[in-house]
């Protein structure tokens, strides 16, 4: 898979050179017809092989929206194949793409602007090792000089093909699959083109191999883990290398197979079978996490996770989700040079401050604060399992006070008559329990059942009893807001739009807010204000793009929503959004509570605890 090395290393001599007249001109993205973008962690329209999905995606990173998709209805010619693609990289000069379909046995060139399947190579389905045929191939990058490299991994060999459907070179042979490079290539999955005219391959069994223009071995070395995926060639002349294992990780290691720094964290950021992993221009880290469906931006200086696409074990095609991406490479779109994202970012942050940590990282929990300023934090996800601990003080010093009668996460809480309520959630399905937790945290009893089972579901207190608001019922999406009436009986005082799960839910006086949130239509944007008084629910606003997976709450009059890098700030009296802060990582399903003149964040993957102060 590419590396963005070219880009890297193009990058890296603009500086050096103080090249105005490169740094000027427009974007490749700009000569596409693609708008510029503003600087931020991704510099640039994002493109991914979306295997599972078989389609290939190019998005942009700042709304989030598909604005480029191949194929469209009617894009595949008759006699044409095309799925499962694997990879995609731009070719030189961004004007069209290269992939590979690793289980239809074929390599292609894809024209941007045509949405056109302009060249193949391989057999479509029918694999094999004679002439013309190829069996997994992986890798596939048209080279500068018009020829394509495309790593046939079963066949043991790295093939140089030209536009006339000729092999003009190959690097190993196929039915040799040893260890012994130039030679022989144990199934080679990744052959990446280095600046200088060699190549880079990368062996599964554990090891990765650097071969100059002349097809001389320069050095092989061993990698940490014994599935290496796609090796990358960094400016330092040192190697990132992705390990596709579970769990997996990402490390660069020194040509001599010294690890100088790996990524591999546990809980909602863990990886599973990572099949790529690059550097950017700008420094940042971009990684293919295929099995767990999403791609990741990660700070290697802090290893956090600061952008990210896809929902962690939810493969899916509707916005905002992938199944299996295996590939990503960069359309450059800022104009002016190298983007300042560490500089953009740490002027952005506003006054959000981490204040304290939770025991482990945990997303999906339930939180409401509590009197005399201090916070609970109720179930949620551990190192990917549901947990049944109960968390308790102050946000700077939250400690386990308690567990739940039973393990749970996307549940919602209430408080209510001086007693917490925990609505719903579940683990492998969603259920239907209401518990009762007291302030403490030290004793908790199942205090009815709902209707119905019901999870990823808001909760708020108003008036001294509790509205629940969506969710899904593990079979549908709910539209109800329900009022808790007690031992588990429920009324129904008004429905959303749309059926909602996910969404971010809070309460100014009587009025129900809800932001966001996914439908069976995709992820919303909708801002939608229910009058518990009335039951008249009305849509206020617009977010700037799509949010699920989000937390809210309200404080000095205002609505703030946290989720994904940033957070925003909703006036509810006129609709209108703007960016409050940008969060010092990336959170997924976070809790959001107002603590005294605070609006705390906690969890998210992570095991953070930040406050965020108008």
């Amino acid at each position: 898979m590419r590396t963005g090395l070219l880009l890297a290393v193009a990058g890296l001599l603009v500086l050096l050179a103080g090249s105005a007249a490169a740094a000027n001109g427009p974007t490749p993205a700009q000569r596409l017809g693609f708008p510029p973008l503003e600087n931020g962690p991704v510099p640039g329209y994002l493109m991914i092989a979306d295997r599972n999905n078989n389609r290939i995606v190019i998005l942009d990173p700042q709304t989030r929206r598909i604005v480029w998709q191949f194929p469209r209805p009617g894009d595949i010619r008759a006699g044409q194949s095309f799925h499962d693609p694997d990879d995609a990289f731009f070719t030189p000069g961004y004007r069209a793409i290269s992939t590979n379909e690793e289980y239809n046995q074929q390599i292609g060139e894809i024209d941007i602007r045509t949405h056109r399947l302009v060249w193949t190579f391989g057999h479509a389905g029918v694999r094999g090792s004679a002439f013309g045929y190829l069996s997994n191939p992986d890798d596939a990058y048209e080279l500068p000089n018009g020829l394509f490299m495309v790593a046939d991994i079963q066949n043991c060999r790295v093939l140089f093909i030209s536009r006339a459907h000729k092999v003009v070179r190959e690097i190993g042979h196929a039915g040799y699959c040893g260890h012994n490079p130039p030679q022989g290539l144990s199934s080679p999955n990744g052959a990446t083109p280095l600046p200088d005219g060699g190549v880079l391959v990368t062996e599964i069994g554990g090891w990765v191999d650097r071969i100059s223009k002349s097809g001389r071995l320069v050095y092989t070395v061993r990698t940490p883990t014994s599935y290496p995926s796609d090796a990358q060639l960094l400016p330092n002349g040192n190697i990132l290398v992705a390990g596709f294992d579970t769990p997996g990780r990402v490390d660069e290691i020194t040509p001599h197979g010294k690890i100088v720094w790996t990524f591999a964290p546990s809980g909602q950021w863990s990886l599973d079978r990572p099949s790529l992993a690059v550097r950017w221009p700008n420094g940042m880290i971009a990684i293919t996490d295929d099995w767990h469906h999403r791609v990741l931006v990660v700070d290697p200086r802090t290893k956090q996770v600061i952008w990210s696409y896809g929902h962690l074990n939810q493969p899916g095609s509707a916005p905002g989700y992938l199944n299996k991406p295996d590939g990503l490479d960069l359309l450059p779109a800022v104009p002016g040079g190298l983007p300042r994202t560490a500089a953009v970012t740490s002027a952005s942050r506003g006054s959000v401050t981490r204040i304290g940590s939770l025991p482990r990282a945990i997303a999906k929990a339930s939180a409401v604060a509590l009197p005399g300023g201090k916070l609970m934090i109720l179930g949620g996800e551990v190192g990917g399992a549901s947990t049944d601990q109960v968390l308790v003080g102050a946000p700077e010093r939250l400690r386990p006070a308690g567990r739940l009668p039973s393990a749970t996460h996307d549940a919602a809480a209430a408080l209510v008559g001086g007693s917490v309520y925990l609505f719903g959630g579940g683990q492998a399905t969603s259920v239907p329990t209401v518990f009762r937790v007291a302030p403490s945290g030290s004793a908790a009893a199942v205090a009815g059942r709902l209707d119905e089972p019901l999870s990823d579901l808001g909760a708020v207190a108003i008036g001294g009893r509790a509205f629940l608001v969506g969710g899904y019922t593990s079979v549908t999406f709910a539209s109800a807001v329900l009022r808790y009436d007690g031992r588990g009986r429920t009324s129904t005082i008004s429905r959303l739009p749309a059926g909602t799960r996910y969404a971010g839910v809070a309460a100014i006086g009587s009025t129900i807010y809800v932001a966001g949130g996914l439908t069976p239509g995709g992820v919303s944007g909708a801002i939608v204000a229910v009058d518990t008084r009335t039951g008249k629910a009305k849509r206020i606003g617009t977010l700037p793009a799509p949010e699920d997976h989000a937390a809210m709450a309200a404080l000095g009059g205002k609505l703030y929503l946290a989720g994904g890098t940033r957070v925003l700030r909703i006036d509810p009296a006129t609709g209108a959004v703007s960016t409050a802060a940008t969060l010092p990582a990336a959170l997924s399903d976070p809790t959001a509570t107002t603590v005294g003149d605070r609006f705390v964040i906690a969890g998210g993957g992570t095991a953070a605890v930040y406050a965020f102060s108008p």
